[in-house]
C-alpha cells in the first residue's frame, strides 16, 4: 500500500493504492466538529506538520488514521487482485472517491447484543418518599432476572468508544481474565433507532468505589490495589488499548478486597491527568501514580 498525503489543519487529502486500485480520501475538520475525531484529527495534523520530526512518523500516524476506517471498504472493492497488470491498469487504476464523516449511527459490534427497552425493568427503591422518575436509574433487570448497572447514553461518542474498546477486550481474549466491568447489551429505543444507553454486568456485590471513604482510610491495603491495577492496565496496553478516563471513582474494591476497572468511555479529570495526554498510555501512566502515589495519602489536593 503507497499513499501520498497533503495536509492542512482544516482539511486533508491522501491517495492509497491497494491491490491494483486507487482510493482517494479526504477528511474535513468541519465534518468532525463536535466529536471526539475532532480533537484527534487536530493533534495528529499538529504532529504530522512538526518540522522537527525527521522520520516522517507524524504523516504515517495521520495516515494510518485516516486509512483505518477504509480498510473494510477497500476489502470489499478489491476481492480479486488482477493477475495480468498492463501499463493502462498501472497508470489508470479503478478510482474511488471517499469522504470521512461521523456516522449518526453507532458501527455494528456483533458481539454486543441490543436489548430493547420496553425489555429492562428499573430497580427502584421502594418507598412512598422515592420518586424514580426524578433522576437516571443506574440498575436494571434483564429478561433471565438478572441484575445490570445501566450507563446512560450522554454522549455518542463515549458510548462507540465504550463498545469499541469492550470488543477490543473480547476479541483479545480477556474477558474473564481481567477483573473489568464488561459491557452486556446495547439498550435501545423500540424502533431501534436511537442509543438509550448500555448495560453492563455488576462488578460483584458489595464493590466500593476508591474514592469513599472506606477505601480511602484502608492503608494497610493500598499498595496491594496499586499493583492490582498497574497488571491491569498493563495488560490492556500490550494490547494496545487504552483505559482512558483515570480517576478513583472508575475503580471499584470487592468484598475480596481486589480491585476492578470500569469506565472506557474516554474522557478526563485533569485532576488526574494532564489534557494534552488524555486517552494515551502515557496519560494511564499519570493518573495512576498521581491516585496512587498522591491522592491516597492526601498529596493532591481534590476540588
Amino acid at each position: 500500500m503507497h499513499h501520498v498525503i497533503a495536509n492542512g489543519p482544516d482539511s486533508s487529502w491522501i491517495s492509497v493504492m491497494c491491490r491494483a486500485s486507487r482510493f482517494q480520501i479526504t477528511v474535513s475538520l468541519d465534518d468532525l466538529r463536535g466529536s471526539s475525531f475532532e480533537r484527534e484529527y487536530s493533534q495528529l495534523v499538529e504532529e504530522a506538520g512538526d518540522s522537527d520530526n525527521q522520520d516522517d512518523d507524524g504523516c504515517d500516524a495521520l495516515c494510518s488514521w485516516i486509512v483505518k476506517p477504509c480498510l473494510a471498504y477497500f476489502k470489499e472493492r478489491t476481492p480479486h487482485v488482477p493477475t495480468d497488470l498492463t501499463f493502462q491498469g498501472f497508470y489508470y487504476p479503478p478510482t474511488y472517491h471517499l469522504k470521512l464523516v461521523v456516522s449518526r449511527h453507532l458501527p455494528q459490534y456483533p458481539h454486543v447484543s441490543h436489548i430493547k427497552a420496553s425489555q429492562v425493568q428499573i430497580v427502584t427503591q421502594i418507598s412512598d418518599e422515592y420518586d424514580y422518575m426524578s433522576e437516571i436509574p443506574r440498575q436494571a433487570i434483564v429478561g433471565d432476572g438478572t441484575v445490570k448497572f445501566f450507563k446512560p447514553s450522554l454522549d455518542k461518542a463515549q458510548v462507540i468508544r465504550e463498545i469499541d474498546v469492550q470488543s477490543r477486550i473480547l476479541n483479545a481474549g480477556l474477558k474473564g481474565k481481567l477483573r473489568v466491568a464488561g459491557v452486556h447489551s446495547i439498550v435501545t429505543s423500540e424502533d431501534a433507532t436511537m442509543t438509550i444507553g448500555l448495560l453492563f454486568d455488576l462488578i460483584p456485590p458489595f464493590a466500593e468505589p476508591m474514592d469513599s471513604l472506606q477505601c480511602k482510610v484502608a492503608i494497610e491495603q493500598h499498595s496491594k490495589w496499586k499493583q492490582q491495577v498497574i497488571d491491569i492496565v498493563t495488560e490492556l496496553h500490550a494490547h494496545d488499548i487504552v483505559w482512558g478516563d483515570v480517576h478513583p471513582g472508575n475503580i471499584f474494591v470487592d468484598k475480596d478486597s481486589d480491585a476492578w476497572l470500569m469506565d472506557f468511555g474516554g474522557g478526563w479529570i485533569e485532576e488526574f491527568v494532564d489534557s494534552e495526554i488524555a486517552g494515551t498510555k502515557e496519560g494511564d501512566l499519570q493518573g495512576l501514580g498521581r491516585i496512587f502515589d498522591e491522592w491516597l495519602s492526601g498529596d493532591l489536593d481534590s476540588e
